[in-house]
């Protein structure tokens, strides 16, 4: 009963959507129980499952939703287009390119400039426009991959939004469950940044308007 209890558990952890029909006593437990079973090949019969689920504890999920929300609700959005995105091998002939970018970049022009740094590539965020001087940057053996046409959903937070949990998480799903996929996101607090393809930023821009209107 623990693996069934732990296998159930894990599929609505990862399941924000469900937890909250759950909390708000919209979810059949007989036919989630089914849904489990024949999406994650559960080797357990209905009423185990169904005692798992009974067992999850989603009371706190509704309040924490609508207070992440509440946050939510309270900032700023902005949006920029025509980004693109460039994924570097980072290594040392790359960390002393990096200071060039800023020769490329004026701040004064509103120009973009957003640098992710991880254990194995360095991605670089930038307007459409400076690409192709970007890219002379760095030689070509260094250069993973380039995403263009993407769009950019800033959040201005609350300050209020570094004490709440969940805000992530319910954008997050939101977007998911418009079919909305999510190419990076960036924190910077208090901002906090989304970036979509192009073609995709004006619904993601009208997830974050009917979260607003939900309170």
């Amino acid at each position: 009963m623990t693996n069934i209890m732990h296998e159930v558990w894990k599929f609505l952890d990862n399941s924000p959507s469900i937890q909250r029909e759950m909390s708000r006593g919209l979810i059949n437990h007989s036919a989630l129980a089914r849904y489990i079973i024949e999406e994650k090949k559960v080797g357990a019969n209905i009423d185990a499952v169904i005692s798992a689920i009974r067992r999850y504890k989603v009371d706190h999920y509704e309040e924490l939703f609508n207070t992440a929300n509440s946050i939510i609700c309270q900032s700023a959005i902005s949006t920029k287009s025509k980004l693109a995105n460039i994924s570097i091998i980072k290594d040392t002939e790359t960390q002393k390119m990096l200071p060039r970018l800023f020769d490329v970049i004026n701040y004064n022009r509103g120009d973009v400039l957003r640098i992710i740094q991880a254990d194995e590539s360095i991605k670089i965020l930038v307007n459409e426009k400076n690409l192709e001087k970007i890219k002379l940057l760095f030689s070509k053996d260094k250069v993973i991959k380039i995403d263009e046409n993407l769009g950019e959903i800033n959040m201005h937070l609350h300050p209020e939004a570094v004490n709440t949990p969940g805000i992530i998480a319910v954008v997050s799903n939101e977007l998911a469950m418009n079919g909305i996929n999510v190419m990076e996101t960036i924190s910077c607090v208090p901002e906090l940044l989304w970036f979509v393809k192009e073609e995709d930023l004006l619904s993601a821009y009208n997830v974050f308007y009917q979260l607003c209107k939900r309170i």
